[in-house]
Order: structure tokens, then sequence, then C-alpha cells
């Protein structure tokens, strides 16, 4: 057959005797006829031997695959379980959604036992893991982890961000003094409540970020120790003398709480007004004495003063109370009774508020979350503490 393909056209082909049928001998319409083999040709054949003789000890586990199954790989690990891998800290593996494992955590190393007052704080962090990226309509969102380091985001490494910053629990602390100075004492406690518990979910860099995190939750244990005393003396009822006497000794003791200075002006006027009131002048006059110290307003610098000589023209206490200012105490945050040097004394493992030994085992009235006395390895809210 010739084919032409001048001008990239195709010509005619020639098929006659080409392609007919006469070849194949099927003219008649029977079927073609082919030799029959049995299997023995000039050549030898493949060489393919079965029986081998093969070791009797070999184990070989034959796995047969039948149906077309598919067995899928392994789950991989996520980058929140690595975060709870990779962290000793409590607020990192609420970060990556494991509150169990962060609860132990904070039960090791501060001695909380009741998590109830840290539900809404929990619930807070667990949910700021993750960010959530909207898809196409009718199918799953898709989620991030933004990680602490970008420039050291291997997974043995990779870390969540952080959550409470040092200096956001500062600027709460500058509230909880405002609503101290306008009398709001229950708001104020709350406030410094709210500052105590997030000390444990921070995490901070250098040594000096830690001292001052450990100075804030000092700062707030003596405010709200202060305010719940002072909240009690207003609750307490007037009627008899040792009601009154009651009233002045936990006046005397709020003065003795590590307080600002314009705070522990007012708790000194408070002091004085009351134990004057009781003729108790000798007490009165050693309280105008350390509000005069502090150095005033003029007007209450002359106001101190005059109650001053008025005390001294009579120099002596009416009443007997269970307050010794030249005697060195801490107080009892349970029954806000003095605890002098060299008596026993238990501590919670959170806040380091004092009790008297009998109130060991029982939660901490400031805190609220910690086991007074338990023994813990402390505070770990820097990567320093773990080298």
């Amino acid at each position: 057959a010739v084919v032409s393909t001048q001008s990239g056209h195709y010509g005619q082909v020639d098929v006659e005797g080409a392609w007919g049928d006469e070849d194949l001998g099927l003219e008649d319409g029977s079927e073609p006829e082919f030799e029959k083999s049995d299997g023995e040709g000039s050549g030898a054949g493949w060489d393919v031997d079965e029986d081998l003789e093969l070791p009797p000890d070999l184990d070989i586990n034959v796995t047969t695959v039948t149906g077309g199954s598919y067995n899928p790989p392994a789950i991989g690990t996520s980058t929140a379980k690595r975060w709870a891998d990779n962290s000793q800290f409590a607020v990192d593996h609420l970060m990556g959604g494991s509150p169990d494992s962060a609860m132990r955590l904070l039960d090791d190393q501060v001695g909380v036992v009741d998590f109830n007052p840290f539900k809404s704080l929990f619930m807070q962090v667990m949910g700021r893991g993750a960010v959530c990226l909207p898809g196409i309509p009718c199918q799953a969102p898709m989620f991030a982890y933004p990680p602490r380091n970008l420039a050291d985001n291997a997974p043995k490494n990779t870390l969540p961000r952080k959550f409470i910053k040092l200096n956001e629990l500062v600027e709460q602390l500058q509230v909880g003094y405002q609503l101290t100075t306008q009398g709001k004492f229950s708001d104020a406690a709350e406030k410094f409540h709210s500052i105590l518990l997030s000390v444990p979910l921070l995490i901070v860099d250098t040594k000096e970020e830690m001292n001052e995190a450990i100075q804030l939750m000092g700062i707030c244990r003596e405010y709200i120790l202060g305010l719940q005393m002072e909240l009690t003396r207003k609750e307490l009822p007037r009627r008899t003398v040792d009601d009154q006497v009651r009233i002045c000794e936990l006046a005397a003791y709020f003065t003795h709480c590590n307080l600002q200075p314009m705070h522990l002006m007012l708790t000194l006027r408070t002091a004085v007004s009351l134990f004057y009131k009781m003729k108790n002048f000798k007490t009165a006059a050693s309280f105008a004495r350390r509000l005069i110290d502090l150095g005033p307003k003029p007007d209450i610098a002359t106001q101190m003063r005059k109650i001053l000589a008025a005390c001294d023209k009579n120099p002596t206490d009416e009443h007997k109370l269970q307050y010794d200012q030249h005697n060195p105490f801490v107080l009892c945050a349970k029954s806000y009774q003095p605890i002098y040097r060299g008596k026993a004394v238990e501590r919670c493992p959170l806040c380091s508020v004092n009790y008297m030994p009998g109130f060991k085992g029982q939660i901490c009235s400031v805190c609220k979350v910690a086991e007074v006395g338990k023994e813990c390895i402390g505070l770990r809210i820097c990567p320093n503490q773990f080298r």
C-alpha cells in the first residue's frame, strides 16, 4: 500500500490485497486451526524448582491482604499535645487542652486542692490556645496553634504563646488600689484575689520578673487579709464591751498589714478613733505617733497632735486587749488572732499566709484554693527554675 503525504494531506491508500481475508483462510467462515503443542519443544523451558530444601526453623509472618483493604497511617501527635509534653508550666498544659495534667502540676507545686475558684480563669486560658479559621460553607473550620517562638518552633521545642503577662497584672493591681481608696472593700478583695490566682499561671523570662511576681502575690495577700478583717469588723455586733474590745483588736491588727502608705494612714486613723472612744489612751497615742511619722496632710497631722496631747495627759488603757504592739507577731488568717514570735505556725503553700497549727489541712481562707501546711516543691513560673 502507498500513502501520499504531500502538502500535509493524506492521499489515497491502495488496500487491495493488503487487508483481505484470503490470507487467514476464512473464506468459508470457519474458525482458524492452530497446531497443538504437547508442552515439549526444542528449548529446555523455565528452570523453576519448587522442591527446595529449606531449614525447618524458619518463622515468617505472612500477612494476606484480602478484599482490597487499606491500612491508614498512624495518627500523628497534635501541636496542642506537644505543648503539654514539652512544658512543665501549668498554663502551657491548659493552652494545650490538658486541664488534668495542669491541675496535677498546681497540686504538686503550690498545693492547690480546690479548683472551683480557678474555673473561669481555666476556661479563658483553654479558649485562647488555638485560632479558628472558617473554611468554605458546609465544611468544618480549621484550627491554627500560634507558637510562642517562631524562630524555634520544632516539634520538640514548640510551646504556646503567653496568655497572662506580668505588666497586665500590675495594671490590675492599680485598680485594686483605687477600689480600696474608695472604700469598696468587697470589690477590692475580689480584684486582689483574681490577681493572686493569676500569678501561678504566669511565665516570666528573668529572675527579676519572677521576684516581682512573688512580690505582687505578697501584696495581694496582705490586702486580702486586711480587707477580710475589716469586713468582719464591720459585721460584728456592738452591744457589749467584749464586742467593742474585739472590734478594736481587729482594727489594731489591720494596721499591721503591709499596705500602701495612703491606705495604712486610713487604718491608723480608724484605730485612733476607736481606741480613743474606748478610753485606751495609751494605745491610741501609739497609733497617732505612727500616723504622724507617715507624713499625712497638714490638717490630719494637726488633728493627730491634738489627740496625742490629750492622750498624754492620761496615758492608760481602760480595757485589756489581746494586742501587744511591742511583741512581734503574725496574724492567723482564719481566727484573726496574733501568733507571737516563737510559736508554732503553719503556712499556705501558695500565698504564704500564716495559720495556727490547728488549721493545718484546711483550705486557705485567703487564696481559697490551697491546703494549709501541705508540703510542695514551690511556685514555678520561670524556665530558670528547671535548670
